[in-house]
């Protein structure tokens, strides 16, 4: 049997509520496949019933509260490479003096950022790396369409999650919302000790002085993202080596974006849709997924590397089809499309059906000629296995956690958890 892959997304939902309130699009000569609504209000009101119900589900946690929200956040820290280019073109930069340093590919996908000189400030997703010259190829060019020369200096980190290519800064996952409940420690056999939490101001004050680096960071803070609805990790001193660190938290839940539209424009590496423009900050949709669902293109999809919210243009490396493979359909004019982010419900894969089954409760909340036994269905079968699948969830015991040899004698015992 396969390994499940495909846990209920954002889209899966809206769509569930959309067909069960007979609101779902099916094409612009309704012979297509059911999708998600494409007129604005109708879309509004199925996203208002999916958050809505995510947040009831949350609510009707039972008496000692839901042990999936209880977790532990991991962060891995990596280091900055930093140089200067040799030479470059629109869509390429060149550093010899690491050429034969890395291996072909060893940066692609990861975000490279002009530090100073020409396109300082500027940025894009590597899409191809030649480690015998040294070359960093990316197809959509500069964030602000310069060309890099000698004068530019960069930075590169490889993980997704580093903010401004800013080997301190990491993007949190979207079901933290700055809560964190116990002490910042690194993981077993990371090789290294020391770290603790410290307030934001304290951290910034010792930045705005100089940005000291050391081999691990022994400084932590968590605060605002500036552009998404986000939280961040903050690290003293920038570190110069790869770890990871754990804290745990409680998983809270603000609510889930699903934007649909139609383009008005796309090519190889991005797509329009003027209607968006200055609705979202620049950034905004970084790492989110683009698909078209109709139209030119239909089914085939991208990541987000770049948003620029005066025009409404998303930036991707390049389209994929359907399978993950390269050279899918460029978009076009006549392309309907949907973004959606990473995240979905934060319940887990495990509570898929109690999660559909509350959007379907909340379905007959709001469209009130929608009257199939949805609520009964939830509150008396779906919500109680919840309430088994939570409850298997919590150990009766949990022995010494450490690495390495040696005795294991002592144990927390934890009451045997029942729920009607």
């Amino acid at each position: 049997m396969s390994e499940p892959t495909a846990a209920l997304s954002l889209y899966d939902l809206v769509l569930t509520v959309a067909k069960a309130a007979e609101v779902a699009y099916y094409g612009a000569d309704g012979d297509e496949r059911a999708m998600v609504p494409v007129d604005a209000v109708e879309l509004d009101r199925c996203l208002t019933v999916v958050n809505t119900a995510i947040r009831d589900f949350i609510a009707r946690a039972p008496v000692n509260g839901w042990q999936w929200r209880k977790r532990l956040m991991e962060v891995d820290i990596v280091r900055g490479y930093e140089g200067t280019a040799a030479a470059g073109t629109a869509t390429s930069l060149t550093d010899t003096d690491i050429a034969g340093d890395y291996d072909d590919d060893y940066f692609n996908g990861y975000v490279l950022r002009i530090t100073a000189g020409t396109g300082e400030d500027e940025y894009a997703t590597v899409t191809d790396y030649t480690g015998a010259t040294g070359k960093f190829d990316f197809s959509g060019g500069l964030s602000g369409s310069s060309t890099p020369d000698d004068t530019s200096e960069y930075r590169i980190c490889r993980s997704t999650q580093v903010i401004d290519s800013d080997p301190a800064r990491y993007l949190l996952s979207q079901d933290f919302q700055g809560e964190h409940t116990g002490p910042i420690t690194f993981k077993a056999d990371s090789n290294a000790c020391g770290i603790e939490w410290t307030s934001e101001g304290e951290l910034r004050k010792s930045r705005e002085v100089s940005v000291q680096t050391g081999d691990a960071p022994f400084l932590a803070a968590v605060l605002p993202y500036s552009t998404r609805r986000r939280w961040e990790l903050l690290v003293d001193p920038s570190p110069t080596n790869e770890h990871t660190v754990v804290f745990p938290y409680l998983a809270n839940f603000d609510k889930l974006e699903l934007i649909v539209g139609t383009a008005s424009a796309g090519d190889a590496t991005s797509l329009t849709d003027d209607t968006l423009a200055w609705l979202y900050p620049d950034d905004y949709f970084i790492g989110d997924t683009v698909k078209i669902i109709s139209g030119t293109g239909k089914t085939s999809y991208a990541i987000v590397t770049d948003y620029t919210g005066a025009t409404g243009a998303f930036a991707v490396a390049d389209w994929l089809y359907q399978s993950g493979d390269a050279g899918g359909t460029d978009p076009s004019s006549d392309s309907i499309y949907y973004v959606e982010p990473a995240e979905s419900h934060p319940a887990g894969m495990q509570f898929d059906f109690a999660i559909e089954s509350a959007c379907l409760m909340q379905t007959e909340l709001e469209f009130t000629d929608v009257k199939r036994g949805f609520t009964e269905k939830f509150l008396q079968v779906d919500l109680p296995a919840a309430y088994r699948i939570d409850g298997r969830s919590t150990p009766r015991s949990l022995g010494v956690m450490k690495s390495g040899s040696g005795p294991r004698t002592h144990f927390a015992n934890r009451d045997i958890v029942y729920y009607e």
